[in-house]
């Protein structure tokens, strides 16, 4: 199976990363972004983040969220998204997960959870509040960021435009670099090179895709891609694209094809998050889409994923020829 799994998981890396974000985003990022990952790596990605987590049972959190006031009040939907899914296959798998973010994307989230049937808590994080993340980086075994920000070599926060973001949305550098000062696992889900766990691949990001990195427009001069790394990355068209990548990985490395995200319960979960009042990031709009990908093409890649586990997973047959 060994063999088999790495083939999968290439497999699936290979959907992970399609060029076909809304016009609005730059196009030509992910497939940088996942060749940097994938050479610092040296496998495939969705392996690496389900060999992380195929752990006993261990108290694990999601950071997500990415609300901006007056565009994304509740937030935007990629992000949350995936978390929910991500956590709902580490509960069945016996973990214990919570999911962090900041107060105004949190009833969005606790919604989701419901509307999932798991049962997960959601605790809002204070703004920078260094001391709540010392408590968390102890209370965890592993962290893993989604769609979350990390801090530039300034510690600033922007998003793939080049704007500020961090007089609003808690920077959780403090968590994550404390995870690894503390021996702890930690894993970053993302899609433009800003978010935690892109610093594991900072310097070839900042020589290879420059254009990408908007030093020019950003405040401090720094530009937007991320020092803080972590110890599995996984890079998606979206990075919810990126979550249902790994729980596709999971369900290979433990051979339940049960657990896999599926194309129907895609279409659900966007509707729902439209009902919830959150924001697509490729539009700005309250619409059924994900950094501009429609729902159709979501649950699309979803159910590719699913045909790649179910084949690895399949007895060998006998055409009789």
């Amino acid at each position: 199976m060994a063999n088999t799994l790495e083939l999968a998981c290439a497999n699936l890396d290979n959907l992970l990363c399609l060029e076909i974000q809304g016009a609005a985003l730059p196009y030509g990022v992910k497939t940088g972004l996942y060749d940097a990952a994938r050479e610092a790596e040296g496998r495939p990605l969705t392996l690496a983040a389900a060999e992380l987590l195929d752990r006993p049972p261990s108290s694990i959190g999601i950071v997500t969220g990415a609300a901006v006031p007056d565009h994304m009040p509740a937030g935007e939907n990629d992000g949350p998204l995936g978390s929910v899914i991500l956590a709902e296959a580490l509960v069945q798998l016996g973990h214990r997960v919570t999911i962090y973010t900041d107060p105004p994307a949190a009833p969005p989230i606790e919604s989701l959870i419901k509307f999932r049937g798991f049962d997960a808590a959601c605790v809002h994080l204070g703004l920078h509040d260094i001391e709540q993340q010392d408590s968390i980086a102890h209370d965890l075994d592993m962290a893993i960021g989604v769609e979350r920000h990390g801090g530039n070599p300034k510690g600033n926060l922007y998003g793939v435009t080049g704007l500020p973001r961090h007089a609003f949305r808690s920077n959780v550098d403090h968590l994550f670099t404390s995870m690894t000062r503390m021996g702890k696992a930690t894993l970053g889900v993302g899609d433009g090179g800003n978010e935690v766990g892109f610093g594991k691949v900072y310097d070839v990001l900042c020589e290879r895709m420059p254009e990408f990195n908007l030093k020019e427009t950003t405040e401090c001069g720094e530009g937007i891609f991320t020092i803080i790394p972590a110890d599995a990355l996984v890079v998606g068209t979206s990075s919810n694209i990126g979550c249902y990548g790994i729980v596709a990985a999971l369900a290979l490395k433990l051979e339940n094809a049960e657990l896999c995200h599926t194309a129907d319960s895609e279409r659900a979960l966007v509707a729902e998050g439209v009902k919830l009042g959150l924001t697509d990031g490729g539009s700005g709009q309250i619409i059924e889409a994900i950094d501009g990908v429609p729902v159709a093409d979501n649950a699309a890649v979803v159910y590719l994923m699913e045909a790649v586990v179910r084949r690895a997973l399949a007895s060998p047959g006998d055409r009789g020829f």
